[in-house]
């Protein structure tokens, strides 16, 4: 009787693996062709086929939710989510993020400008674009890099980056902070900016699907360039993360290296 009643507790009882299955939840902040919510609501990209594809491979299932980066960050701090796409290395981040070594995909930053306003920083470096005090439109709470603050410096006077200083008041006098890349580019085809830093990818396709390739351009000369993984969320009560994370890198690297990865950039880069 007492074998029969500790089968029965086996049976009805929930492992406490089995309590925790449910999908690996992906924060995700419009990064176009990347990962951007399309016309119809759904997360597609560039980084979305390739996590589906690896997710499909280890038969994980997984929710992609867009939202702006300043509530992708809260989500990472307060554990509400498993990995976020596009979140790239800082030291501060650290506590709060896995980082992979290997990148999901690698950027070069240009500044845009309308075609009108292009002499106003002839090779649109750092130094033209700060001298010109043109105002230029930037995401809040986005890193950039360790150069941008070095020239446009926090009203308090500090130039390093903290993914806590996401009030626009303390930013810099010629930054016009944005809610997206697509609403920075708007203003730079109104005139209302005078710039937009961007990755050269994001900002070409952008222009494009919005046909405003006469209006908005990029300069040539790139003002940095960092790579961006996939980190995973320390704070995630999901259960063998830190695993888990550790076999979807074994897995990036394969595809780029047999193909898989290059052709899902040419399908999206295609001209």
């Amino acid at each position: 009787m007492r074998s029969l009643i500790y089968m029965l507790f086996c049976l009805l009882s929930i492992s406490p693996l089995m309590a925790e299955e449910r999908p690996l939840l992906i924060l995700s902040h419009d990064r176009p062709p990347f990962h951007f919510k399309n016309n119809t609501g759904a997360v597609v990209g560039i980084c979305v086929d390739i996590a589906d594809t690896i997710f499909r491979e280890m038969g994980i299932k997984y929710k992609i939710i867009d939202m702006n980066w300043a509530r992708v960050w809260k989500k990472i701090e307060t554990g509400k989510g498993e990995a976020a796409f596009s979140a790239s290395r800082k030291k501060p981040r650290e506590p709060y993020l896995f980082y992979p070594s290997t990148d999901m995909w690698r950027s070069e930053f240009v500044f845009f400008v309308h075609e009108a306003n292009k002499h106003v920083a002839p090779n649109g470096t750092y130094k033209e674009v700060s001298d010109s005090g043109g105002k230029i439109g930037l995401w809040k709470g986005a890193s950039y890099n360790q150069t941008l603050w070095k020239h446009f410096p926090f009203k308090d006077g500090s130039t390093s980056y903290s993914p806590n200083k996401i009030n626009k008041e303390i930013y810099n006098e010629q930054f016009f902070i944005v809610s997206s890349p697509l609403q920075a580019f708007r203003m730079v085809e109104k005139q209302r900016i005078t710039f937009t830093l961007e990755d050269k990818s994001v900002g070409l396709y952008l222009i494009k699907q919005n046909d405003i390739t006469e209006k908005v351009i990029p300069y040539n000369q790139p003002v940095f360039s960092k790579g961006y993984p996939m980190p995973f969320i320390k704070n995630s009560n999901y259960p063998n993360l830190e695993e888990l994370a550790i076999e979807f890198e074994t897995r990036l690297i394969a595809m780029k290296k047999d193909g898989r990865y290059q052709a899902i950039f040419e399908r999206w880069l295609k001209p």
